[in-house]
């Protein structure tokens, strides 16, 4: 490839990841600002409230993560191979799980709230001014709950079909009318934690706005139909949000846990606040965990259902290099602006002393976080269910929790900040010492940490993997068409045929494709095997073009025989071609049959 040439899986990922990254750094900071705002107007007592209702709060992401991912993993899969219709199938019953779930969420809340606080460690008995305000939260942040699972739903399918804009116009908005909310709650209406609970709410509501206004043009990719919602995908999508359901789950326990081991070891207002504003912060800073593993999570599934191995691992090393060097700026920030970041939810110097020293801990720990997150999501992508269940209930319950009682126990509160860092330093250990235990050795290819079937993606020889940016790539990859088909058995017709495929429709990209960027026109290229059919896979950055549609526009001109009369062939003479536009590239696949 050129110098200068950007590589297609970078142009995919890069500005997914940013606006997953975004997208989850503005819903934290309005978190983070209610915090604020709660502990500097309302008091100590109502911000302690407000850190424990934290894993209720977890608890509806857990809903919302478990419909998400699922419907985006098996979406993803579908786009793999180009089955647009049923990617669609997917995408419309996440959403009619989405609103059956937060519908049974805020009736069993609205009736059973004291048995949601007895999870979080607070009774009416034991600590009735805790009980009381976040009782009164929870009034206030309920109406906004079935905003909160859509829009999570919403986000990541609008961010396949090229939305990202819109995504982080409507992140943007929730973040912003929080803030102003919760201002205007605290200084006009002084309506309390009720008031604070609104506030999220309609900053909810205004975020799921905008991002409906996406379906109400005809131009998107995913659309809701009451006719595509079939029951069968309910097993797939179950199948697959398992996994996060179970990673949330055991985040959510270690929530729990902590919280109970913390109100035991440190009883007092000043460490519970201190541990509120390290999860915030924590939060914050895991969104750039969150945002590379939920983009690599899609990628790779993506990858995994159309079995490119290649594409594969360059897609999985991009994600582990952005993890090092983002996550790497974000700890060095981070640690040397402790005081200055603890310093904006109080003067207090107690909480002071303990927060700028849990921040710098987390600060050590951004990086192999990140690295665990992502390293998880991926393993997710490729539906490895046995290693995410083991990862995430060592990284989200058995490690910190047991790490955070022991250092609890010997350390106290300090122990317990310092927790974040050492719990994912020992999980780091001990992943390495699984791969090495895995690999006979110490693990030194790439492929030795992605944890592939062996036989993933075929033998070499039935993979033809190239880089197409001039036209003679082309021809190159045109003649090695042809002698690919005939190396697998193809009559000498059928070969050739294949060949003018890939003249036809990579030239088109050549010559005609416009390109996103200043990087020029690139595209991936790859011919396999499979299945009795040979495949041409061809995906490019470019703007949208859809063969199939232009074809369907433009057979019966009858003005020129000759025009498109490439797109023509291919249509006729091909056993199968399907289209999909995902992540702003377009990706065409063509099947001739042996």
């Amino acid at each position: 490839m050129k110098r200068g040439k950007k590589d297609i899986i970078a142009s995919m990922f890069l500005p997914a990841a940013v606006v997953m990254i975004f997208t989850q750094m503005t819903g934290v900071i309005a978190n983070i600002i209610d915090g604020v705002i709660t502990s500097r107007f309302l008091g100590p007592d109502s911000y302690s409230a407000v850190a424990l209702f934290g894993p209720l709060v977890n608890v509806v992401l857990l809903l919302a993560g478990f419909i998400s991912i699922g419907g985006q993993i098996v979406c993803s899969n579908k786009i793999g191979t180009g089955e647009r219709d049923e990617a669609n199938a997917v995408f419309s019953f996440s959403v009619f799980f989405g609103v059956a779930v937060a519908i049974l969420f805020v009736f069993f809340s609205i009736f059973f709230p004291g048995a949601l606080f007895r999870v979080c460690g607070v009774s009416l008995s034991k600590r009735p001014e805790l009980y009381g305000h976040m009782l009164s939260y929870l009034r206030g942040y309920l109406i906004g709950v079935p905003a909160v699972i859509l829009s999570q739903i919403f986000s990541p399918f609008l961010v396949m079909d090229g939305r990202k804009n819109l995504v982080s116009l409507s992140a943007t908005t929730l973040c912003l009318s929080d803030i102003a909310g919760d201002l205007l709650n605290a200084l006009v209406f002084h309506g309390g934690l009720f008031g604070m609970g609104l506030a999220t709410s309609v900053s909810m509501w205004l975020q799921l706005l905008i991002m409906l206004s996406h379906f109400v043009s005809k131009s998107g990719y995913f659309r809701f139909s009451v006719k595509a919602l079939n029951p069968a995908h309910f097993k797939d999508i179950a199948k697959n949000g398992s996994l996060s359901f179970i990673k949330k789950l055991a985040t959510v326990l270690r929530d729990l846990a902590t919280n109970r081991i913390n109100l035991i070891i440190t009883v007092g207002t000043a460490a519970i606040a201190a541990k509120g504003m390290q999860s915030d912060l924590n939060m914050l800073m895991f969104c750039v965990s969150i945002g590379i593993g939920r983009t690599l999570l899609t990628i790779s599934a993506m990858y995994y259902g159309a079995a490119d191995k290649e594409g594969l691992k360059r897609a999985f090393a991009y994600a582990i290099k952005l993890c090092v060097e983002i996550g790497g700026a974000v700890s060095v920030v981070v640690f040397f602006a402790a005081p200055l970041l603890a310093r904006i939810y109080t003067n207090d110097p107690e909480v002071l002393e303990l927060s700028i020293f849990s921040i710098r801990c987390m600060a050590v720990a951004l990086v192999p976080d990140a690295i665990s997150e992502t390293f998880q999501d991926y393993l997710q992508g490729i539906q490895n269910r046995k290693m995410v269940n083991v990862m995430c209930f060592s990284e989200r319950f058995f490690i910190p929790v047991t790490v955070t009682a022991v250092l609890g126990l010997i350390f106290g509160a300090k122990g317990i900040m310092a927790s974040v860092a050492v719990s994912v330093m020992v999980l780091l250990i001990g992943m390495f010492i699984a791969l090495c235990v895995r690999c006979k050795g110490i693990p030194r290819r790439l492929e030795d940490f992605m944890f592939l079937p062996e036989d993933f993606g075929g033998d070499a020889k039935d993979n033809l993997n190239a880089r197409i940016e001039t036209m003679e790539d082309v021809i190159r990859e045109s003649q090695r068409a042809a002698e690919f088909c005939r190396s697998h058995h193809v009559d000498a017709r059928r070969a050739n045929l294949m060949a003018l495929f890939v003249e036809e429709m990579a030239g088109n990209i050549v010559r005609h494709g416009k390109a996103r960027n200043k990087n020029g026109v690139l595209a991936d290229y790859r011919l396999f095997a499979d299945q009795g059919k040979i495949c041409l896979n061809l995906r490019d950055y470019c703007e949208v073009f859809d063969p199939m549609k232009y074809h369907e526009i433009h057979q019966n001109d009858n003005d020129d025989k000759g025009a498109n009369i490439g797109i023509k062939m291919v249509m006729k003479l091909a056993k199968d071609v399907r289209y999909v536009n995902t992540f702003n590239s377009n990706c065409l696949f063509i099947y001739l049959e042996v």
